[in-house]
């Protein structure tokens, strides 16, 4: 397997298995331990869920894994939250 993807109640989150091989910080476990509610664990060198029958409904959605990830790893985590409405939202306020 080189992703995890799993759904959270408005979006999905994937995680390249391959670029956590090369992780010296694993920043995204710890900030979901500190803002999230600690969905991941290190196993083999690599993210794991802790509990993937319920990480679509224990995800906060805050953002801290993929923010962190991107900040101080290896950029592996990508969090979709789609927003349909935008396109029209913004061109209502124009």
């Amino acid at each position: 397997m080189s992703e995890i993807r799993f759904k959270t109640r408005t979006g999905e989150i994937i995680i390249d298995i391959n670029k956590c091989k090369s992780c010296a910080t694993f920043a995204c476990v710890k900030a979901c331990s500190l803002y999230g509610r600690s969905l991941y664990s290190i196993r083999d060198g690599k993210i794991t869920l802790v509990d993937p029958e319920n990480a679509e409904r224990l995800c906060i959605e805050d953002l801290a894994c993929e923010q962190d990830c991107q900040m101080y790893g290896n950029g592996a985590i990508v969090i979709n939250l789609p927003f349909p409405e935008l396109e029209e939202y913004r061109l209502k306020i124009r």
